[in-house]
C-alpha cells in the first residue's frame, strides 16, 4: 500500500515536471518556440476598439485619454516636452464636456454604450477576408478591458453590458481561426500622469489613473499586481493562443514580465496549446517571442518568422481621418512580408457604436476574394532561395515606413510550398505581352506553370535569362497574379 502511495506521488510529481518546463529566466524563456499555426497562418485581424475609440471621432490624435488634460504644455509619446499647450485634445474637451475637473476620461468611458457591436458578424468578415487569426485589442493604454472583468470595474462587462472577447473568441474559434488578443496596458502607468492635474488625483480613481507619480517613478506593486492580474484573468477565461505586446510592456520590471511569461508558456504545455507572445522590434525583446515591427517590414528573409502589424489609415482608431490604404495595397504587403517569413496582423478600426465602415468591410472582402483564388501561395508557404525581384525594395530593416512603396509588374515576391515541389511567383502588378522571372534558373527544374484564376494553358519556355512566360491578351483583371511552377 505505502509503495502504491509513493508511485502514484511520485507519478503525479513527474507530470507536474513534464509541463512546468519553463522558469522566469531568459534562456528557459526563449527555448520557448514560435507555433507552426503562426507560420502557416500568414495573416491575421486585430480591432482597436476601446472607450478611446470616442476621444478619437472628436479628435483624431490617437492618445485622446493622454492629450485631453494637456493645458499647458504637450508631451510627447516619450513624456517629453513638445510644446506649449493646449493640445487641441485638451481645446475640444473643453468644449464639448467642459473642465476635465468636472468631466474627466473616468465620466468619457462612461459614455461607451456600443449598440451595435456583432461578433458574429465581426468574426465572419474576418473569416471572410482570410484571416487564419483574429481577436481584439483586449486592452489599450487606456487600461480600460474589453471583457467582463472580476480584477477591474473600468471594464466592458461593467460599464457597457457587453462581454467583446467571449462573443469573439466563441465566433472566432467556430470559423476554424486562432484567437488571439493584444494588451497595450504597460504604458497605462505613464498614460495618466497628465491626469493628476485634474480628477486624476481623486483617491476614489485610483483603480483608473492609479497612484499620482511622476513620469521617472517605479512602477508601483498596486500598478504591478493590476497589470499581471488582468492577463491571468484573461487566459483563465478566454484561451488566447496570442499574447500580442505592444511597445509600453517593455517598462515592465524584468522580474514582473518573466513570471508571466512562464505562467503563460507552461499554461501551453499544461493545456496541448502552441501559444505565442510577441514584443516590438523597437522595444525591449521578450524571450521566446515573435518580433513585431509596427507599420514597418524587412528587407529580406529573415530564418526566425516574424509579424507586421499595420493599419489602413492614419489613426488605429476610428476617426474621420482619410484610409491610406486599399486592397491592392494589403496583398502587395501581405505578399511582401509572406515571402520573407513573416506574417500580417491588419488593424480595423470599428466605431465607438461598434458598427466597422463600408470602407474597411469592403478591403477585407477584396482581399478575401484574392485569397480565395490565390491562398495557396500565401498559406502555409515558406521562403523560396531567393524572396524577391525587381525594384521595389525597402532600403532597412524597422518600423514606421513613411515611404509608401509602388508595386510594379516587374516586382515578383517568391514563396514555396513545405515540400518544397511548388514554386509561387507573385506578380505585384499587370505584367504586359511577357513576364520574365530571372530568379528561376534551368537548374530549378520546371516542369509546369500555371496561371491561378485562368483556365488555359499559359505558354513558357526556360532560358539562361530565366524562366518567360508568355501573358495571354485576355487576362483577367487581378490586384496581384501569381504563377505556380511546378518542380521536377
Amino acid at each position: 500500500m505505502i509503495k502504491k502511495l509513493c508511485l502514484l506521488i511520485f507519478s503525479l510529481f513527474y507530470v507536474q515536471l513534464s509541463w512546468a518546463q519553463f522558469t522566469p529566466e531568459f534562456k528557459s524563456l526563449d527555448s520557448h518556440n514560435i507555433p507552426e499555426w503562426f507560420r502557416d497562418a500568414k495573416f491575421g485581424i486585430y480591432t482597436h476598439w476601446t472607450p478611446t475609440t470616442i476621444g478619437n471621432e472628436l479628435v483624431p490624435c490617437g492618445w485622446y485619454p493622454f492629450y485631453m488634460y494637456q493645458k499647458d504644455s504637450v508631451l510627447t509619446h516619450g513624456m517629453t516636452k513638445k510644446k506649449d499647450g493646449p493640445h487641441w485634445a485638451y481645446t475640444k474637451h473643453i468644449e464639448k464636456y467642459g473642465d476635465p475637473n468636472e468631466f474627466g476620461w473616468k465620466d468619457v468611458v462612461k459614455t461607451f454604450q456600443p449598440k451595435n457591436f456583432n461578433a458574429k458578424e465581426w468574426a465572419e468578415l474576418f473569416h471572410r477576408a482570410g484571416a487564419k487569426f483574429a481577436g481584439p485589442v483586449a486592452m489599450h493604454h487606456d487600461g480600460f478591458a474589453m471583457w467582463d472583468s472580476e480584477v477591474t470595474r473600468w471594464c466592458a462587462g461593467k460599464v457597457s453590458g457587453i462581454d467583446p472577447s467571449e462573443g469573439l473568441e466563441k465566433e472566432i474559434r467556430k470559423l476554424g481561426m486562432n484567437y488571439i488578443a493584444s494588451f497595450h496596458h504597460g504604458k497605462t502607468w505613464d498614460y495618466y500622469v497628465p491626469s493628476y492635474a485634474y480628477d486624476g488625483s481623486n483617491p476614489e480613481y485610483e483603480d483608473l489613473y492609479f497612484e499620482p507619480h511622476g513620469i521617472e517613478d517605479p512602477m508601483s506593486l498596486k500598478y504591478k499586481k493590476w497589470w499581471r492580474g488582468v492577463l491571468d484573468e484573461y487566459v483563465a477565461k478566454y484561451n488566447p493562443d496570442m499574447i500580442w505586446f505592444d511597445m509600453g510592456e517593455s517598462k515592465v520590471p524584468k522580474e514582473t514580465m518573466y513570471s508571466f511569461l512562464a505562467s503563460y508558456y507552461n499554461y501551453g504545455l499544461q493545456n496541448n496549446k502552441n501559444v505565442a507572445t510577441t514584443c516590438k522590434n523597437y522595444a525591449t525583446y521578450l524571450p521566446g517571442s515573435i518580433v513585431d515591427y509596427e507599420k514597418g517590414r524587412v528587407k529580406d528573409v529573415q530564418d526566425i518568422p516574424w509579424l507586421t502589424d499595420d493599419t489602413m489609415s492614419p489613426q488605429w482608431f476610428n476617426s474621420n481621418r482619410k484610409p491610406t490604404k486599399d486592397a491592392n495595397d494589403i496583398i502587395d504587403m501581405l505578399a511582401d512580408i509572406v515571402s520573407k517569413n513573416g506574417c500580417l496582423l491588419l488593424n480595423v478600426a470599428p466605431s465607438s457604436d461598434g458598427v466597422i465602415s463600408e470602407y474597411e468591410k469592403n478591403v477585407l472582402l477584396t482581399v478575401g476574394d484574392w485569397l480565395q483564388v490565390n491562398g495557396e501561395a500565401i498559406y502555409n508557404t515558406r521562403p523560396w532561395k531567393i524572396a524577391a525581384e525587381g525594384p521595389t525594395v525597402l532600403d532597412k530593416d524597422g518600423s514606421f515606413i513613411k515611404k509608401k512603396l509602388i508595386y510594379t509588374a516587374e516586382d515578383i515576391r517568391y514563396t514555396r510550398s513545405k515540400d518544397e515541389g511548388t514554386v509561387y511567383a507573385i506578380v505585384l502588378d499587370k505584367p504586359a505581352e511577357s513576364l520574365l522571372l530571372s530568379a528561376v534558373k534551368p537548374s530549378d527544374g520546371v516542369s509546369k506553370v500555371i496561371l491561378m484564376g485562368y483556365d488555359s494553358k499559359v505558354k513558357w519556355k526556360q532560358s539562361g535569362k530565366g524562366l518567360e512566360i508568355k501573358i495571354p491578351a485576355d487576362l483577367f483583371d487581378s490586384k496581384a497574379y501569381v504563377m505556380k511552377l511546378t518542380m521536377k
